[in-house]
């Protein structure tokens, strides 16, 4: 009797120990992140740009006289640029603490374009032609490679401010006409590619996940194109206009970032 006594207590034992020890086992902690910025992403974006762009005649070597005194008064074209961009952004961030550092590239489509017309009566009370001054600029393209230094209010929302390097294919057409003679009859056009500076701030909001959504602002300053206009009725002879191409931008934007999701657990 007392052997089956002990083998029965041995037996529940071997049964209640392994229970009681599988309920007293740590189990291992749950991994907590908190929410960052940190990582690379890629995204669009679209928006419009606008721009007092200005085309400023200047004579170099008009030939004769009359010509000489019909553009001698200084012709400024304020074409007023403006048109719809979009593209595409591809960046990283690393955050430490509430500052975010970045950096971002980025290119555009655009359709930013603007002219102008300035009629110019006789300079000198009739004894010479009035001149009529035509301009046209369009930034069809551009770029940017830019630093971004922000800092974080609450979990989701960063804050940010970007400068550094801006590029893109501009063109510009001018003429310029001595009427009703038509005793100068000048044209001249030039594609090129600038480079130049930009700088800008802006906002995005983290949700969902991988994404955020994004607001941004950019001034982009592409320098200065010269166009030498020709007559070629009266070879040997030119007259050359500068034109600036400043714009401001404005677009909303959405990224995806690679990795682990924003403020994942």
């Amino acid at each position: 009797m007392k052997l089956l006594l002990g083998s029965a207590a041995i037996a529940g034992l071997a049964i209640v120990v392994p229970a009681m020890a599988a309920d007293m086992a740590v189990k291992a902690p749950v991994p907590v992140y908190a929410p960052s910025w940190t990582g690379c992403y890629v995204g669009g974006n679209v928006g419009g740009g606008w721009g007092q762009n200005t085309g400023t005649r200047g004579i170099i070597n008009a030939g004769n006289a009359t010509l000489n005194a019909g553009v001698s008064v200084p012709v400024t074209l304020n074409t007023g640029s403006s048109g719809v961009v979009g593209g595409g952004q591809i960046g990283c961030n690393y955050q430490a603490g509430s500052i975010v550092l970045g950096a971002e590239t980025d290119i555009q489509g655009s359709g930013i374009q603007g002219s102008s017309t300035v009629f110019i009566p006789s300079p000198d009370g009739g004894i010479t032609d009035p001149s009529t001054s035509h301009g046209n600029e369009r930034i069809s393209w551009f770029g940017t490679a830019r630093a971004r230094l922000g800092f974080t209010l609450g979990d989701k929302l960063l804050l940010y401010g970007t400068g550094g390097l801006a590029y893109g294919g501009v063109k510009d057409s001018a003429s310029f006409v001595l009427t009703p003679s038509g005793d100068g009859n000048y044209a001249g056009a030039t594609s090129e590619t600038k480079s130049g500076w930009t700088a800008g701030a802006g906002g995005e909001y983290a949700f969902n996940g991988n994404w955020s959504l994004r607001a941004e602002y950019l001034y982009v300053d592409l320098g200065s194109t010269a166009v030498r206009m020709f007559d070629p009725n009266r070879p040997g002879t030119f007259i050359d206009y500068s034109f600036q191409h400043r714009d401001n931008i404005v677009r909303v934007g959405l990224n995806y970032r690679f990795g682990r999701p924003f403020g994942a657990k």
